[in-house]
């Protein structure tokens, strides 16, 4: 009797240790609300009823259950009926009542049943383009760089730095921020990612010190720094192991907690933090999951604080993150006429496309995507601008072509380079809605400037700078007939002295000399028709060096 309850002790310790590595490992939260959880439930589940008879076979009589038989075989006993041990029994009779819980709670949790749920999480405000999107002259608050791009520049930063570049190497988990500039005090799109030890025995050598810094790239300027930090270095990090790896401190200190995203950020000072979402259903177990509360992690101290999205620190950025914005925009659009609606008529559904870009508005980063419709039809109905900090959605009616029409559109006009399209914002030029993009190599370096507009999508243009590209794209609108605001034109009679014609990069730019100065334009075949002597009236905009380009030629 002794050595049976010796041995059952034992086999619980072992037991226990085992769910211990293994909730260690697999860091799941203790909620009923995750599938993590039951996950981590039925694999312990099977655990402990494989352990109990494995152990009870290694020690002979040790259960009453487990016997052998005179032949020397090893079973389990059962009594005179035949039934199963009472472990057994007590085991598969829990695993199949949460089976049926699960089942039961998930299809109640279901866009079925919960629809209104769903399509109400979020409420969604109609703006109008032309008074909420301010024109613009020049594109300093929307990252035009991806972040395959930023992966390139910031790796080739670190490489210049040869006492990190064999110890370290850059993560590719860019977050997109919005910085406030030290000069200025406006907030500027930046991407930072943080250094992450380039191995487990690097990290041996280094966890002492910590990963010394981060690296911060400009989307508008599409140049790269590498921030080193003064004092402390960053100590809890996705790389790191045991207690600073950087989901094992946040799941021991927030054992229950749902993680949504975990972001990497930085404050206005520049100190890095690890953002992370916490996540809670809203219709039943497990569906329409939104943010609940958001957690920082000084990632050097690893100080922890908890907050309510709406009481968030102002440098936070992402709490919302895209692919939640998106998601709940799509419940929106689908579910608030009816599930039934949204699985046969359709009608009046919406949905967004499947990317996003990010403008800085204020302090805060904007996700921007397109709203279509679910025909596909390769047109938009018109976009949305959603707070990644605080949920909030307006709506901005604006039809016209969808923005991978427009991103073909912009690759087209450059198609003998090969060049890629980025993801396209939105801007407000002259109360034109238009697409601005960047265009990559093969490298995935930028190379040039595309502008596209949003109604017509055959009014595209591409330069290798954001001066010359608006100056191309308002000569364009005047030639196609759309009207260009006329408070930043300026119209004059000249007498040509002489026309130059200058090629770079396969496009043809002309200047115009006469008496009053130097004026700049968009090649067009009828120019050819002009001669040295001519007088013509033209309207045109001056830039911040000086030079002027004509935006239009006004005919007699």
């Amino acid at each position: 009797m002794k050595k049976r309850a010796i041995s059952i002790t034992l086999y619980v310790l072992a037991v226990l240790l085992l769910i211990g590595l293994v909730y260690y490992v697999t860091l799941p939260p203790i909620s009923i609300y995750s599938g993590e959880f039951w996950t981590f439930f039925f694999f312990i589940d099977i655990l402990v009823l494989v352990s109990y008879y494995v152990i009870g076979v290694i020690s002979g009589k040790i259960y009453a259950e487990i016997i052998h038989d005179p032949s020397g075989h090893i079973h389990v006993n059962t009594d005179k009926s035949g039934k199963k041990p009472l472990f057994t029994k007590v085991v598969l009779i829990l695993s199949a009542a949460v089976i049926v819980f699960l089942v039961i709670g998930g299809i109640l949790s279901s866009q079925m049943f919960r629809a209104k749920t769903y399509s109400s999480l979020i409420t969604v405000d109609d703006a109008q383009f032309a008074e909420d999107i301010r024109e613009t002259e020049y594109v300093s608050d929307i990252a035009l760089m991806d972040t395959a791009s930023a992966r390139i520049i910031g790796a080739r930063t670190l490489g210049t730095l040869s006492d990190l570049v064999s110890q370290y190497n850059v993560s590719n988990d860019y977050t997109q921020i919005a910085m406030r500039s030290a000069i200025d005090d406006t907030a500027k799109p930046y991407k930072v990612a943080p250094l992450e030890y380039a191995s487990f025995f690097k990290w041996l050598t280094n966890q002492s010190s910590g990963i010394p810094g981060y690296v911060k790239v400009d989307t508008v300027r599409f140049d790269a720094e590498f921030v080193r930090l003064e004092g402390s270095f960053i100590k809890y990090s996705p790389s790191a192991y045991l207690a600073k790896d950087l989901y094992r401190a946040l799941r021991f200190e927030y054992p229950t907690a749902i993680f949504g995203s975990i972001c990497f950020e930085v404050d206005d000072n520049g100190h890095p933090y690890w953002v992370a979402s916490t996540m809670k259903p809203n219709a039943g177990l497990f569906g329409a999951m939104d943010v609940d509360t958001v957690i920082t992690l000084d990632a050097c101290t690893g100080e922890t604080a908890e907050y309510k999205p709406s009481e968030s620190p102002d440098w936070i950025d992402i709490v919302y993150y895209g692919t939640l914005i998106c998601q709940k925009y799509d419940w929106y659009g689908m579910l608030r006429g009816g599930y039934l609606n949204s699985a046969f008529a359709q009608t009046n559904c919406v949905v967004t496309t499947d990317d996003f870009g990010y403008k800085i508005i204020g302090n805060d980063v904007y996700i921007f995507t397109g709203v279509t419709s679910t025909s596909n039809d390769e047109a938009n109905i018109g976009f949305i601008l959603a707070n990644s900090r605080t949920g909030e959605y307006k709506f901005f009616s604006v039809p016209g072509a969808e923005e991978y029409s427009a991103m073909s559109a912009a690759e087209g006009s450059v198609q003998q380079y090969g060049y890629q399209a980025s993801f396209p914002s939105l801007i407000n030029v002259g109360g034109e809605a238009t697409y601005i993009m960047v265009l990559k190599d093969a490298s995935g370096i930028v190379k040039m400037y595309s502008m596209v507009n949003v109604r017509n999508y055959n009014i595209v243009v591409t330069s290798e700078t954001q001066d010359d590209v608006f100056q191309k794209y308002k000569t364009a609108l005047a030639q196609n007939g759309t009207k260009v605001d006329s408070a930043t034109l300026v119209t004059e009679e000249i007498v040509i002295d002489e026309i130059i014609y200058i090629t770079k990069s396969g496009e043809t730019t002309v200047y115009i000399k006469s008496p009053g100065g130097v004026y700049g334009m968009a090649f067009t075949e009828d120019i050819l028709f002009y001669e040295v002597g001519d007088t013509i009236k033209i309207a045109y905009t001056t830039k911040n060096d000086g030079s002027v380009t004509i935006i239009s030629r006004i005919e007699e």
